[in-house]
């Protein structure tokens, strides 16, 4: 099966900024040694393939099957690997491939929304670990049957809300917000998950797939194959894959889960897609230092000015942003703040020149300048590509060597809080969370 994930993340974005050094080094799993694991992958798309790549660059590892209902997707993913010296078996049934392949050690799942829970709990009942690309399921229900599965098992489920294992989102969760209390008492945070207009995807003809293929793996025809995501039946549409990301970073900053949800959505755009293209939604979280107001804005018909995505936390003390691409990712000190020389000197935050909140001058035009926002920067580190931090720390998971970082069960809230918008803007009214919505 094929997908889309995260088509707003381009190849190489941490070039583009001078924060980060961009290591061409294998990572950790690969330098310190340790055994070689084998590897299956369920879903050759989009998202497996990242997967893949990223699965060479850390390294350690051998890809023994790949599994694909759709033939274009497994040469593909043979050929790729056949570029590291890797030969794989290939499948069309994950069933099968499950049942042939008795010397694996992890699977990872690249494949749409509503095949994740029995493919997943499958794997897990096979006794292997698996690295799942959100959301976990399409229901929360299937969710739910996701994380007993792991109990049960007494396997490693991690969700690939890779922001868990950046350097950059780590130091500023860990050091900025937790330690140094920068920010003082967050009281806003908005997210904007934005892409430019674009056509539904095609496929080589001579690759179609033939009906009674799709019929048995529960599409109608190669076009809903092809554009799952924009499909109720497989997917909870971009909000639930893209805008969910962003609120799990919201649920590890603040520590909390959402109380109530309100939205606005629609079919604004693409009125022949049965998913919503635009939502906004406004979420209450209940910090114990008072009410965290979280702003979310899905556009999928502009880059949201170039900027597309971002996380920004706003604080009496400061202000943080935070993104995929770190040219886009700032931190700022407002004037009323202590100073941040102790965090300099730790290299908590490096400091740059001054920057006015207000680009008029008051000579020139009859503004109210409120004072200005110091502006820093985040220290170099190394950032490795994509999803590249979170695959090695689930590597490492398996090898006994670190604890998952995003496990089912803590990334299930999220799964909620996206789910509960979506349902907002169904009813035209205020959700309220109650606490049993995030049991499993």
């Amino acid at each position: 099966m094929t997908m889309q994930r995260r088509t707003f993340l381009q190849a190489g974005a941490a070039a583009a900024s001078h924060l980060l050094v961009v290591s061409s080094q294998p990572a950790a799993a690969q330098t310190d040694g340790g055994p070689e694991l084998r590897l299956a992958l369920i879903g050759g798309g989009y998202q497996g393939r990242n997967l893949l790549s990223a699965a060479m660059a850390v390294g350690g590892v051998r890809v023994q099957a790949v599994c694909d209902i759709w033939e274009y997707s497994r040469r593909y993913c043979r050929s790729f690997l056949q570029r590291y010296d890797q030969e794989v078996q290939l499948y069309e049934d994950f069933r099968e491939m499950l049942d042939k392949e008795r010397e694996l050690d992890a699977v990872l799942v690249a494949t749409p929304d509503f095949v994740h829970e029995p493919q997943v709990s499958a794997c897990l009942e096979a006794g292997l670990h698996v690295y799942c690309e959100p959301m976990l399921a399409h229901t929360l229900d299937a969710a739910r049957s996701m994380i007993d599965s792991m109990r049960r098992s007494g396997k490693l489920l991690q969700i690939g809300y890779q922001r868990r294992s950046d350097p950059r989102y780590r130091h500023a969760q860990e050091k900025l917000i937790a330690e140094a209390q920068l920010l003082g008492r967050v009281t806003v945070v908005q997210t904007q998950w934005a892409q430019e207009a674009a056509d539904l995807r095609g496929w080589p003809k001579r690759y179609l797939i033939p009906d009674e293929v799709l019929h048995r793996y529960g599409y109608e025809d190669m076009h809903q194959f092809r554009n799952w995501i924009w499909y109720p039946q497989y997917s909870s549409g971009p909000y639930g894959a893209f805008v969910s990301q962003q609120l799990d970073v919201c649920q590890w900053f603040l520590d909390v889960a959402p109380r109530t949800v309100m939205a606005s959505g629609g079919r604004d755009f693409f009125t022949d897609r049965p998913g919503l293209d635009t939502v906004l939604s406004v979420y209450e979280y209940p910090h114990s230092l008072g009410p965290v107001r979280v702003s979310c804005a899905m556009l999928t018909t502009t880059s949201g000015d170039g900027t597309r995505q971002f996380e920004r936390f706003l604080g009496t003390q400061g202000y943080l942003q935070m993104s995929d691409n770190p040219r886009w990712a700032r931190i700022g000190r407002e004037p009323n703040a202590p100073d941040w020389d102790e965090w300099i000197k730790q290299n908590y935050v490096v400091k740059q020149e001054r920057v006015a909140a207000h680009a008029a001058k008051e000579d020139e035009l009859d503004v109210h300048v409120s004072g200005e926002v110091e502006q820093y920067q985040f220290p170099v580190m190394t950032q490795a590509s994509g999803c590249q931090a979170h695959l090695e720390n689930f590597f490492q998971a398996v090898r006994g060597r670190e604890p998952l970082r995003c496990p089912a069960d803590a990334a299930f809230p999220s799964q909620v809080a996206a789910f509960k918008a979506i349902e907002a803007v169904q009813a035209g009214a205020t959700v309220t969370f109650a606490p049993s919505d995030f049991t499993t």
